[in-house]
């Protein structure tokens, strides 16, 4: 873990235009990218990385994050010059973000392992050039902890001083926290030890702070300055609905032909074949232009279907979470879930695809409780060690706590999850808790002692390094085998006082206090290097006068 004094942490654009390199910034912004402005926080990244500086940028899907070092690539002048290394996870997304590139007269190449031997021989010749015209390099995790070749062009790149950055895009996949964790993501912390002096620019759109400290700890991005961009995608509207197999295809003809008849949109599935099905279905009973898409298609039919739907002739495409990583179409209206993902994260993300053009979008869930056995399933079946697989349950649930709470603003609920305030009024009943809730009446009780009470117990529990949920069960007296585990005495003062609240309401008071700062969770990397978050009474004396806290509505 590393201090939080070291971290920058940069909410609003700068205006830095002072730089020597800034003048063929703005030239390249409007002459090769074809923008007139930057958006918020771009500049501040594309400065920092120019400065030689190591930088995590969190930006919501849409932000702009791929300029954040397309534009720098192009740019004589800076502390680094060269070749700009990016690490991408998926290959069709690099292969779309290179061909963009050479539209725009840049030089880019993608090296995977279907590339044919003279495209290959070819880009590693203009690789050895001096200086190399190829300005971006995209590679897969896996290429780059393989290939030899590989590896050995970017150490001479190095020593010939033509290595201005590696980037790792998609950063999430680093953090065993993340919802697409790869293993090969965990070797680049490799690349900062072997290339020290080399800036690292690591860039998502889904981290909340256990996730953001498990990447920077990965990657050993020590003391790097992080760029941390709001989450809040106010053009978006949320729902979760009843989920009925039987009748989920009529659920979605009435939902499309209602609103969004003619409008671009995706379905998420879980499974490939529930993805055949339901495309299927929409086709021959409701006439609906759908497909399916999934990673076992022949490559060439997932690319025909992917550019049939990013052209409009076809208009829902039904995908699993294979499909979406880093697509750049803007016009998508809807994203609808047949099935529970299986983190917020993922949640955030596969609902961040709809409405990148600023209208407003409509994502739907469909719940069902009994999803939850699916996903644990995969969760005890897959890979992973006893820790990995705890993290990913603890993802599980946080998301069934989101689904099964119909009080709480969604958009609120969302956004503290990531770390982020927001006041629920200005929702604006753009989720179904507020629509629901606007026409209702509220009881608000006094939970002051019971606040005190939590207060003292987590005092006394937090030097053994406890997470929420555990607290949570101890409050309510259902950790019996934890407690004895640790060897903590079931005589301390909070043990089973909050039995009479249900586990919802419990939960709710616990995340109350963590948004206003009467408690907090600390990060920390243990011995094995997982990243834990442990609860702690919070250090902020302002908020733990405890004014205006008292009151919670239930």
């Amino acid at each position: 873990m590393y201090p939080a004094s070291q971290e920058q942490e940069t909410y609003q654009s700068h205006s830095q235009e002072t730089y020597e390199w800034s003048t063929e910034v703005r030239k390249a912004l409007t002459q090769i990218f074809k923008l007139q402005e930057f958006r918020s926080n771009q500049l501040d990244a594309i400065n920092t990385t120019l400065s030689g500086n190591d930088v995590f940028v969190l930006m919501p899907t849409g932000g702009g994050k791929s300029l954040c070092y397309q534009l720098p690539a192009v740019i004589a002048k800076g502390v680094t010059k060269g070749v700009t290394i990016v690490v991408s996870p998926l290959l069709s997304l690099m292969k779309d973000q290179v061909s963009h590139l050479l539209q725009k007269g840049i030089a880019a190449v993608c090296f995977n392992g279907s590339m044919e031997p003279q495209t290959r021989s070819w880009a590693f010749s203009e690789l050895a050039k001096n200086p190399p015209p190829t300005k971006l390099v995209y590679v897969t995790p896996e290429l780059l902890s393989k290939s030899g070749q590989f590896q050995n062009t970017v150490r001479s790149l190095h020593n010939r001083k033509f290595l201005a950055r590696f980037v790792i895009d998609e950063a999430h996949c680093v953090s065993q926290w993340g919802h697409d964790f790869r293993p090969d993501y965990k070797l680049l912390g490799n690349l900062k030890q072997t290339y020290a002096n080399i800036p690292f620019m690591a860039l998502t759109a889904t981290a909340n702070d256990k996730v953001k400290e498990d990447v920077l700890h990965n990657l050993n991005m020590r003391g790097c300055k992080v760029i941390k961009q709001s989450f809040n995608r106010a053009n978006l509207k949320y729902e979760i609905v009843p989920k009925n197999p039987r009748n989920m295809a009529q659920s979605i003809h009435e939902f499309v032909t209602n609103g969004y008849r003619n409008a671009s949109g995706i379905i998420y599935c879980t499974a490939r074949k529930q993805c055949e099905d339901l495309a299927l279905k929409l086709r021959k009973e409701f006439n609906l232009r759908a497909k399916h898409y999934h990673a076992a298609l022949d490559p060439v039919d997932r690319d025909r279907v992917q550019q049939e739907w990013q052209d409009g002739s076809v208009q829902i495409i039904v995908a699993t979470i294979a499909f979406g990583m880093g697509i750049d179409k803007a016009d998508v209206r809807f994203v609808i879930h047949c099935s529970l993902p299986s983190s917020l994260e993922g949640y955030y993300q596969e609902t961040g695809r709809a409405g990148r053009d600023g209208s407003v979008a409509m994502c739907r869930l469909y719940y069902s409780y009994r999803d939850k056995m699916t996903i644990e399933y995969f969760i005890d079946n897959g890979d992973g060690d006893w820790q990995q697989k705890e993290r990913q349950r603890h993802n599980l649930r946080m998301m069934i706590q989101f689904c099964e709470n119909l009080t709480d603003c969604r958009r609120q609920q969302v956004l503290g999850y990531f770390g982020e305030k927001f006041d629920a009024t200005m929702c604006n009943k753009t989720c179904d808790n507020c629509m629901a809730n606007a026409t209702l009446s509220f009881e608000y009780r006094d939970v002051t002692e019971t606040t005190k009470t939590i207060l003292a117990l987590v005092r006394e529990l937090q030097v053994n390094k406890v997470t929420l949920i555990q607290v949570v069960d101890i409050f309510r007296g259902t950790a019996t085998k934890f407690l004895q585990s640790r060897g903590i005495s079931d005589l301390v003062p909070g043990i089973g006082a909050g039995k009479a609240l249900s586990k919802t309401d419990c939960e709710r008071i616990f995340k109350h206090l963590i948004l206003k700062e009467v408690l907090a969770e600390r990060c920390e990397t243990n011995a094995q290097g997982f990243v834990m978050a442990y609860l702690q009474v919070s250090t902020n004396r302002k908020a733990l006068c405890m004014e205006n806290l008292a009151h919670l509505t239930c």
